[in-house]
């Protein structure tokens, strides 16, 4: 099977990042599954402003669109914890679609009552709490702890000091989850890839989920019981498709020609 696995990061700016993600999931796939990572081209320009993430999801969907016209790929990984376009690639995809946060929480809820996040930027902790409650999951929800925001996180992949200053950042928002009562935790953003590559998947002895590998994990099961079962996603209401002539005129009125469809 052939999984494109979406990251917001910068293909040039954040290669050290990307290259941890490769090298993570190709170490969990299994044999005859290629996991392809790509990155963006400009990257995530303050994506915790929801003005400007507006212009992630559009490019996440643009690619959604390219993709549904050239096929060749049995799932679309949304590799970023903001749940960057997942209702929009639903509706134009289908085949499955897999989430970040939705795979992290309820894979949480499997390992234990309450879980929590360790996130790089404060002000995402509100959106991240819009997005647990939105699952429905609000009442397993521990706590939201911001491992306090560093400008040039790449560093963390080079240079052992950083990736220290990161580390003993993460363990000290653990533990102020773990306090809190969080029984399961999980990182968000690059923070997950380096703690993953350096072996750490706990702390004080509660679980750190492997965010990225489990990603591919959940890809690759979806994409099984799609072929089992002939569904990926269901059509009734929420997800429902944009019909034909609607993407037409769409790409008509909108000069997108992307939208139009057979």
């Amino acid at each position: 099977m052939k999984i494109w696995y979406q990251l917001i990061s910068s293909e040039t700016a954040m290669s050290d990042f990307l290259s941890s993600v490769r090298e993570l999931c190709g170490a969990v796939a299994a044999p005859g599954t290629e996991v392809e990572v790509h990155g963006t081209p400009h990257g995530a320009l303050g994506d915790h402003f929801r003005v400007v993430w507006h212009y992630d999801v559009r490019e996440f969907v643009e690619t959604g669109l390219r993709l549904r016209r050239e096929g060749g790929y049995d799932a679309f990984v949304i590799a970023n914890s903001l749940d960057t376009g997942l209702v929009e690639l639903r509706e134009i995809l289908d085949i499955p679609v897999i989430s970040f946060m939705e795979v992290c929480c309820f894979t949480a809820c499997t390992m234990g009552e309450r879980f929590s996040l360790l996130v790089q930027h404060p002000k995402m902790v509100s959106r991240y709490r819009e997005i647990v409650t939105g699952y429905g999951l609000a009442s397993r929800l521990c706590s939201i702890e911001s491992i306090g925001y560093a400008p040039g996180s790449q560093a963390m992949f080079s240079q052992e000091d950083k990736a220290r200053e990161y580390i003993a950042a993460i363990e000290e928002a653990g533990r102020r989850a773990i306090e809190k009562g969080a029984e399961v935790l999980f990182l968000t953003g690059s923070t997950a890839a380096m703690a993953a590559r350096r072996g750490i998947f706990a702390i004080d002895g509660v679980p750190l989920l492997h965010s990225y590998g489990l990603l591919v994990k959940a890809a690759e099961s979806a994409v099984t019981m799609h072929r089992v079962t002939g569904h990926a996603v269901s059509r009734r209401n929420y997800y429902q498709a944009p019909p034909k002539e609607l993407m037409n005129r769409v790409a008509e009125v909108r000069g997108l020609p992307m939208f139009r469809t057979g």
